[in-house]
């Protein structure tokens, strides 16, 4: 398998995780006149179309090294049932993202879902190892995040409420999709992004139990099953959403067809690119210690998209275009705390008190 041998190509990989995985959202956002849960079922082609292409490619082009079959030999079973399960817990956390977002926007639901996945993380890591981190960066970092998260709350419900007040005589028409629009629920938007941040705590210890030890997944094995359980897991979780709609009314199984091809293709580049994401951040991961980059570097890297998402919404896409001074400052308020705690909690490992 190929493997980075310098930090440098370790840096460009854990970059790719940041533009990635900061930018697929950006491919449902192109796509408003397509309910999300029909999105998601070209999502998790796209995905398992990428991380099997890099694993039967990438992962198997250097022989002299240990190949994706060759590690499937090897691996212990138990490794192969944590991949496949962080696949479905990833799935389904990023399946409620995708909901929140089609709610609230990228702006409000991914520093709202990414900030409480890691503040989850967080408080894991250090309960298991606690002398793996500085105990006062650590919890400072997570006190930035969860103000970043109320900021964030705050800006979302003070955006809805002016929208509201701005249809109060009715419902207005969005003249991008010739639809009425009215001002979603604040709590469902911001429950769906708890629950997507609360499964996503998970995801990483997930993997880093797959990976480890000498019978461990490799990366390209590793993005593969993650992918494969994302995809069978979908086909449950999907329909659940269809009959069961978090706005809107309930889909039938031959809406799908409906689409046209064109936003099937953009269903399926989001989740190729979200899969680039993923298998960038593995194999950098997997590079030998001498071309690992710092661990705060890595951490920021990873864990800084949604900053790059939020700027997507907020720039691009002018999802506060209708929303009032205050509540701007609030949103770019929530970034720069993300930012903060983001910085904390990777300078944690390095100043750790061992």
């Amino acid at each position: 398998m190929i493997l980075p041998t310098t930090a440098l190509a370790s840096l460009i990989l854990l970059t790719l995780t940041l533009l990635c995985w900061g930018s697929w959202s950006n491919s449902q956002k192109v796509l408003l006149k397509v309910r999300f849960e029909l999105f998601y079922y070209d999502f998790a082609l796209g995905l398992t179309a990428c991380v099997l292409l890099c694993a039967f490619t990438l992962g198997s082009l250097n022989s002299q090294e240990l190949t994706v079959s060759d590690n499937m030999l090897i691996a212990g079973y138990h490794k192969l049932a944590f991949a496949v399960g962080a696949g479905v817990l990833a799935n389904l956390a990023f399946l409620l993202l995708v909901a929140a977002t089609s709610l609230s926007g990228m702006a409000v639901s991914f520093p709202l879902s990414f900030g409480i996945g890691l503040v989850v993380m967080s408080i894991t890591n250090f309960a298991g190892s606690p002398q793996l981190n500085n105990g006062a960066l650590l919890f400072s970092g997570i006190f930035f995040l969860l103000v970043a998260i109320v900021t964030n709350v705050i800006a979302y419900r003070s955006h809805l409420a002016t929208l509201k007040e701005a249809t109060k005589y009715g419902p207005v028409m969005d003249p991008r999709t010739d639809r009425l629009v009215r001002p979603p629920i604040a709590a469902r938007g911001i429950l769906l992004g708890v629950f997507s941040g609360l499964l996503m705590g998970f995801f990483f210890p997930l993997i880093e139990s797959s990976r480890g030890g000498d019978n461990g997944v490799g990366p390209y094995g590793l993005a593969a099953l993650i992918g494969l359980g994302m995809f069978f897991s979908t086909l449950l979780y999907v329909p659940f959403f269809m009959n069961f709609p978090v706005n809107g009314k309930p889909l039938q199984a031959e809406d799908y067809f409906k689409s046209t091809r064109k936003q099937h293709l953009w269903g399926v580049l989001g989740g190729f690119v979200w899969a680039m994401g993923l298998v960038a951040v593995l194999v950098a991961a997997a590079a030998p210690p001498a071309a690992q980059p710092s661990p705060a570097i890595s951490f920021g890297l990873v864990h800084g998209a949604p900053l790059v998402a939020a700027l997507w919404g907020l720039l691009t896409w002018h999802e506060a275009k209708d929303s009032s001074q205050g509540v701007k400052l609030l949103l770019v308020g929530t970034l720069v705390l993300y930012l903060a705690g983001v910085t904390l909690i990777s300078l944690s490992s390095i100043y750790a008190t061992k």
